[in-house]
Order: structure tokens, then C-alpha cells, then sequence
């Protein structure tokens, strides 16, 4: 017999598809769409305020699952570089900063799981050339002693090009005395 007290958790088992992150995840994603295309007056408000109750209620409800972890923080990486322009305007008057919430969350469940940052991929052109981060391609002054070890170099070979065609011709010379 084990000194380690065993727990049953059965009761506490959540399934995947029940976890309650996975229902605010879709009610958000759905809300913010309807914002997006909503027409300009009280239907937009409407959408508006659905969209922030429903930003509300993602940022309150807890996670049962490891797979639930992992949507969030996918669903909060892509709504937070979609809205990064808007990101002043989720400041509340209840000084609720729910942009700040979003990022803090974020983050939590990040570094809770081990989830590194994901970067984005460089972008494909249509003549399939990618279109990568910025890089300083100018010509970069190299130290004097790379700079003769270099010219070095190049004396060599072109002193070894010389000796080949220099015998050539006179091998092909000899050989035509003969």
C-alpha cells in the first residue's frame, strides 16, 4: 500500500466539448463580427454593446480544460492583433480596462501552459517572392586584418589563374615545334 493519498476527480472531469470557454469564445466571435458589419445607428449600438458584454463574459469565464486554455489564448491573440488600433477605446468609466484584462489573461494562460508567442509567418506575393521582416542588407566595414586576409585570397587565385594559362601556352607552344 502507497503513503500517497489517492484523489478521485471523476466528479470533476470536465469533457472537451463542455467546456464553458469554448461557448464565450463563440458568443465573442460572433459578436464582433455583427459589430463589423452592422450598419451605421442603433443597430450598430446594439451590436456594440453585445460585442462588449460578450468581451465581458470571456474575460470572466474560466477555463475547465487544457484544449479550453488553448483556444483562448488563440482566440485572444487573434482578437488582440485585429483591435491593436482600437485598443485606447476598451477603457471603461468604471476604470475597467478590459484591453489590458485581454492581454493580462493572455499572457497568464501563456506562461501557464508554456505557449510561446506565435509569430506571424512572412507574408507571400502573388509572384510567390516572401515578404520577411526588415533586414539591414548595407555593407558592413569588415576589420583590417579581414580586409588583407581577403586580399590575400584573391591574389592567390588570380596568381593561380595566371600560372595555368601562362604553362598552357606554353605547352601548347612546345607541342607545336614538335
Amino acid at each position: 500500500m502507497s503513503h500517497v493519498l489517492t484523489i478521485r476527480s471523476d466528479a470533476e472531469t470536465v469533457p472537451y466539448h463542455a467546456d464553458p470557454i469554448l461557448a464565450a469564445i463563440d458568443r465573442h466571435a460572433e459578436a464582433w463580427s455583427v459589430f463589423q458589419v452592422a450598419p451605421e445607428g442603433q443597430a450598430s449600438v446594439d451590436a456594440d454593446a453585445e460585442a462588449f458584454d460578450a468581451l465581458h463574459a470571456l474575460l470572466a469565464t474560466p477555463c475547465a480544460t487544457r484544449a479550453g486554455m488553448f483556444c483562448l489564448i488563440r482566440h485572444l491573440r487573434w482578437w488582440l492583433a485585429e483591435e491593436a488600433v482600437n485598443a485606447g477605446a476598451y477603457n471603461t468609466d468604471d476604470g475597467l480596462d478590459a484591453w489590458g484584462v485581454a492581454q493580462a489573461r493572455e499572457a497568464d494562460l501563456s506562461r501557464c501552459l508554456g505557449v510561446e508567442r506565435i509569430e506571424r509567418l512572412p507574408i507571400a506575393l502573388p509572384s510567390g517572392r516572401l515578404l520577411g521582416p526588415v533586414i539591414d542588407l548595407r555593407p558592413v566595414a569588415a576589420a583590417t586584418p579581414v580586409r588583407f586576409a581577403r586580399l590575400l585570397s584573391r591574389a592567390g587565385d588570380v596568381v593561380a589563374a595566371l600560372a595555368l594559362v601562362i604553362g598552357g601556352c606554353g605547352l601548347t607552344s612546345l607541342a607545336s615545334l614538335l
